[in-house]
Order: structure tokens, then sequence, then C-alpha cells
């Protein structure tokens, strides 16, 4: 009687071992993993720190249910202080350099400034030495009149696209008190090394969004998180089209992300994968075309020098280079920073993701 207990011990063991492998197989079944890919630079970690604002994150929740409370947290906006701060300095670090060797000279009575702020990014923590003192420099360099006219040559060197945005706001950044806002957090950049994994809960799907470093040296990780994708959300950065790349400066931004999307999107991994394409930096394009024809840098373009054109040019190059007709792409024209068209079109990428799964599983 005792070897018949110790068999049913072990078989009630076993199949309570068979159940909890079959919820935990389809609790992971529900889970939606999205695979963030594009170049360095693409917008890739600004539509992470969106996710982190319209739905939290798992690690914030405090009911149990999964669903973080909404919104960047203070330890987020604390971290984010010396990013921000480093961005000032850094870009105007970047614009001084381009000023000399454009040849332009700065104003009467700037020179002190220039010297100090040279010094702070020379010292490598911008961030930490961002003083009142250097704020006003900042502030004061950033309204010379020769920095301007270097700022619309921009694509000629490599300088922040949120660059401007940060300068302007030079002496805020400096008050004692200084936490940064939504709107700061979205456009400060900072190089994402290595694999980033944001977990978060809309009302309907638990999504795991994965953001990897999008600059070459990055790329050979990429491999070890293609298991298990249900979609790749791919970013491509309109403004891309007059710039270079960070890693090699003779090479044209956009023609690396069309050659990366074409590998991507062709890997035998992602065959039946649905794709989900972001042409990002509408509102930076927009600008860019005023002043420098698309035609400068891709003499195959015959269209008008207008906005829809222009996209429509870059859309077909791009989309043209699926070899799987039957898989599914969704695009959209996006600008990343803007919350509430990030909001409503993940509402919308949340449908038709949700549609496919309830579709796969046999519901029409």
């Amino acid at each position: 009687m005792g070897a018949c207990l110790a068999v049913d011990e072990a078989t009630v063991k076993s199949r309570h071992i068979d159940r909890q492998n079959k919820k935990d197989y389809n609790a992971e079944r529900r889970v939606v993993k999205l695979l963030l890919l594009g170049t360095g630079g693409s917008g890739k970690s600004t539509i992470v720190k969106q996710m982190k604002i319209l739905h939290g994150t798992d690690s914030s929740s405090q009911s149990g249910t999964g669903a973080g409370t909404p919104g960047l947290t203070q330890a987020d906006r604390v971290a984010a202080v010396d990013t921000c701060r480093s961005n000032a300095v850094d870009s105007m670090g970047v614009l001084l350099s381009a000023c000399s060797r454009l040849g332009y000279s700065l104003g009467s009575g700037l020179e002190d400034a220039r010297v100090r702020v040279i010094k702070a990014t020379e010292s490598g923590c911008g961030g930490g030495v961002y003083t009142s003192q250097l704020a006003q420099d900042i502030a004061a360099l950033w309204g010379d009149v020769s920095l301007q006219k270097v700022v619309i040559r921009g694509n000629e060197f490599q300088l922040c696209d949120s660059a401007p945005y940060f300068l302007t706001h030079a002496t805020r950044l400096a008050t004692p008190d200084y936490l940064p806002t939504d709107e700061d957090i979205l456009r400060a950049r900072s190089v994402t090394s290595g694999i980033v994994v944001v977990s978060f809960q809309t009302k309907e799907l638990k999504f795991e969004l994965v953001d990897v470093g999008g600059q070459r040296s990055e790329r050979k990780k990429w491999i070890q998180v293609f298991d298990n994708v249900t979609s790749v959300l791919f970013i491509i950065p309109l403004s891309d089209y007059n710039q270079v790349l960070y890693e090699d400066n003779t090479t044209n931004r956009m023609r690396e992300s069309e050659k990366l999307f074409g590998e991507i999107l062709n890997c035998i991994f992602f065959k039946r994968t649905p794709f989900i394409v972001f042409f990002n930096k509408v509102d930076l394009f927009q600008q860019k075309l005023q002043i420098d024809s698309l035609k400068n840098y891709f003499p195959e373009f015959n269209g008008f020098q207008d906005f829809q054109d222009s996209l429509s040019f870059i859309k077909r190059r791009f989309l043209s280079k699926n070899k799987f007709p039957d898989r599914d792409i969704y695009n959209f024209e996006t600008t990343a920073t803007d919350t509430n068209l990030v909001k409503n079109i993940f509402a919308a990428i949340s449908e038709i993701i949700l549609n496919k799964m309830l579709s796969d599983a046999g519901f029409e």
C-alpha cells in the first residue's frame, strides 16, 4: 500500500507539473512580443519612452494585475537629468566645432563663454558640470547669428535632432530643482547599448517591447531576440535622407536604413512575421524639404519637391523590398515625440494584432 501511495503521489506531482507547464505556455502565447529595429538614431528608444508614458511598465504596477500606472516615475525623471543637461552641453560643443570648421566667426564678447563650454565638453561629464554660469554661456552662444547659420548646415556634421530644443531651454535645465518634463525625456538622446526589454499591459493585451542598439556594432546582438516575435516594428527616419552615418561619414543614412530594412524584411526568421513600419520624423522631414531637395541625394527621384511626392518615393523604395507577398506589412507616418499621435497609432496596431491573434485561433 505504501508503494501504491508513492506512485499516486508521483503521478499527482507529474500532472501538476504538466498543468503548470501548459498554463505557462498559454500565458506566454498571450504575450505580444514586438521587436524594435532600425538604424542608430531612428527613434526606437523614443517609442519605448512613449509606451512608458502611455501605459507605464509592469515594474510600476501596484495592483498585481500587471498593468502599470501610466506616466514616467519620479525615478525616471531624476535619472534623465544628467542626460538632458549633457545633450545641451554636447550639442553646443558640436556647433562650436562646426562653426570653426565651416569658417564662421562668433560675435564679439563670446570668447570666454566659448572657452568655458569647450572645457565642459572636453571633461566628458557635461551634465555633471552644468552650472548656472554654463547655462548662461550656452544661451548666449545659441543667440549668436553665426551659430544659427551653422545649424542650417547641420546635415554636414553630426548634430543631434533635438539640439535646438535643448539649447533653447538651456537656462531652465540649470535650475536647482530641475526635473525633466515628458517632452525633455522624449527628446533626450542617448545611445542604446545591448538589449532593453520593457513590458506593459493594455486593456486587451500584454506587450513585451524589445529595443536593441541600432549602430552597426550593436547589430550582431540582434539574433539573440529573434525567437517568438509576434511582430517586427521597424523604424525608418525620413529626415535622414541628407545625412551620413555616425559610424561612417561616407554612407548616406537613408541608404543604410534601406539596406538594413531589406535584409531584416527578407530574413528567413521573419518569413511569416507581420511587419509594422514607422516612417518616422515626419516633422523634421517636412522642414528639411524646404531647404534641401531629396533629388540631391537620390538622383533617381523625379517627383515634385514637396512632402507628398517625396514621401511616396521613399515608401515605394522601402516597401518594394518585400520578397514574401503573403506576409502582412502595415505602415504608418509618425513623429515619435508626439504622444497623442503615437497613442492613436498604437491603438490601431493593438487592434491589428488582436484581430490577427483571434483569426489565428479560429475566430473570424
